[in-house]
């Protein structure tokens, strides 16, 4: 690659080693990939309509769709432009998302067809928003890349943007528990720890083909893609994960190396005959919520590969810590660990109030430091600080302990985030629309255990003094304002919530009646 390490030179790098190599296929449709030359033909038509179209240097792109092979034409065509492809989780609500657009200043948002309608509305409503782009539904016999693109982004031609050091590669949104969304940022040094070190730990191989399974719009499905790529490995995308499909998918395609959280683990485990299939997986990465031991191993013996378990965060640039697959085979006291910090990452257990280091193995708030943290939240310069310290390291809000052998146990989120079928939910998000609630006084969301899902969002609610709430009710006013995975599945009438002296709620009280007897409660 050039000096300067950005989606271009990822680009020129494949084109130049590989040009006529499948970079990216539909799942599904073998024989309907990408080669490289075509996808920098494309990404280079998706720049120039950028251009066209008044498109800053360093500006935000959003994208809100569904997984298509069409993410990356977008992805490296922003980069071309020297723009920042913003991908927005297209399951949240309308006006949560009309928010994290107006904060990423956005004047180019390009939608999918179901996108496109829910979204209608708010868009309209948006006056520094001067373009959107309807990629409308996938046609038939096609390449599964969005029939829009060759209406919008044509002719073809580099804008010749050279990158600067300094630029940002992209923008992915997580929330933090005050619930407002933050746009982390990653620029060439994220990008260049990514597709060198992190994908050789990931064990890509050239001429693996990679499972993308995992959402584009998230740090998992995004370094998971970009990692394999730029290895050599063929990325076939998964629009909607459907156990059977996918299971036909790995076949089909000769899938070598795929990345799955437990719910889609346990999915895949529990199509019939799974464990006859010649599948002819080499290894399965995982991560994202709670798995119990039983779990792991039904879906060990079932895929009959290696599986390595990897831990992080989204500021992290996803992975900074791994169990490897010789721990997996070996089993015992480390399958309930999230793994060791990667060579090149520090790592510290401290005290969350003094940051001072806790005695050895004590626990305390992991913090990390290492090329892999984020440049920063967009826009928001006390919450960067909050999360990065002035010397460099950064705050997970994962409270765990580091055991003899160095491999981190994780206890509790000091965030109280909650992780559902690998989809991050802040409580404070829905506990502020339940709060809306006529018959409620008090809410206070936690995690539970859940076979399915890893963990299910629980509303603890107390009345409002002679109302009688009905908790089916409650759910159905959290799904109309909220995504699906965000509502509580399930809701607790209490006489009152355990709080501190200074009335903040103690959540682990909260949880503890729901978690006893579960060994393994985080990943």
């Amino acid at each position: 690659m050039s000096a300067v390490v950005s989606l271009r030179a990822l680009l020129d790098d494949r084109c130049a080693t590989a040009p006529d190599a499948v970079a990216v296929e539909p799942a599904g449709r073998p024989g309907e990939g990408t080669t490289w030359t075509a996808l920098r033909e494309r990404a280079q038509a998706v720049a120039a309509a950028l251009v066209r179209d008044g498109v800053d240097v360093g500006e935000r792109v959003v994208l809100v769709a569904r997984n298509d092979p069409g993410y990356f034409p977008l992805l490296f065509g922003a980069g071309l432009a020297r723009a920042v492809l913003t991908p927005l989780n297209p399951r949240l609500a309308a006006d949560d998302l009309a928010a994290m657009i107006d904060d990423a200043a956005a004047t180019t948002v390009l939608v999918d067809e179901p996108a496109a309608a829910a979204l209608a509305a708010v868009l309209a409503d948006r006056p520094g928003v001067r373009r959107v782009v309807a990629l409308g539904a996938v046609p038939a016999g096609s390449d599964s890349s969005w029939r829009a693109l060759a209406e919008w982004a044509v002719p073809a031609a580099d804008p010749q943007r050279a990158p600067a050091p300094d630029d940002d590669a992209f923008q992915l949104y997580t929330s933090g528990t005050t619930g407002r969304p933050k746009g982390a940022v990653f620029a060439g040094r994220n990008l260049a720890v990514l597709t060198d070190r992190i994908a050789e730990a990931w064990g890509f191989r050239d001429g693996d083909v990679s499972l993308v399974a995992m959402p584009l719009f998230h740090m998992g499905g995004l370094a998971w893609a970009l990692a394999g790529m730029a290895r050599g490995a063929r990325a076939v995308v998964v629009r909607d994960f459907v156990p059977a499909d996918v299971l036909d998918a790995i076949e089909r395609h000769g899938v070598t190396t795929a990345f799955c959280v437990p719910t889609m683990l346990a999915a895949l485990c529990a199509v019939p005959g799974v464990d006859s299939r010649p599948l002819g997986l080499r290894q399965m990465i995982y991560s994202g919520s709670p798995i119990g031991e039983d779990a792991l191993k039904r879906a060990m013996v079932a895929l009959r590969c290696d599986f390595v378990q990897i831990y992080g965060l989204t500021e992290a640039t996803g992975a900074f810590a791994q169990l490897s697959a010789a721990e997996h085979r070996e089993g015992g006291p480390a399958l309930a660990s999230a793994g060791r910090p990667y060579p090149w990452t520090e790592l510290r257990i401290v005290d969350p109030e003094s940051g001072a280091d806790a005695a050895p193995g004590a626990i305390g708030e992991i913090r990390t430091r290492s090329v892999q943290n984020m440049v920063g939240y967009w826009r928001r310069p006390e919450e960067t600080a909050a999360a990065l310290t002035p010397d460099g390291w950064l705050r997970t809000g994962d409270l765990g302990r580091l055991d003899a052998a160095g491999r981190i146990h994780l206890v509790d989120r000091a965030g109280d985030r909650i992780v559902t079928g690998g989809e991050n939910v802040y409580p404070a998000e829905v506990e502020r629309v339940l709060a809306a609630h006529p018959d409620l006084a008090e809410v206070a969301v936690i995690g539970v255990p859940d076979e399915r899902w890893g963990e299910a969002v629980k509303a603890v609610v107390v009345p409002v003094a002679g109302s009688v709430p009905d908790p089916a009710e409650v759910v159905a006013f959290a799904r109309a304002r909220l995504a699906g995975f965000q509502s509580p599945k399930s809701v607790d009438v209490v006489d009152a919530l355990p709080r501190t002296a200074t009335g903040k709620v103690i959540k682990p009280a909260l949880r503890e009646p729901y978690w006893r007897g579960h060994g393994r409660r985080i990943h």
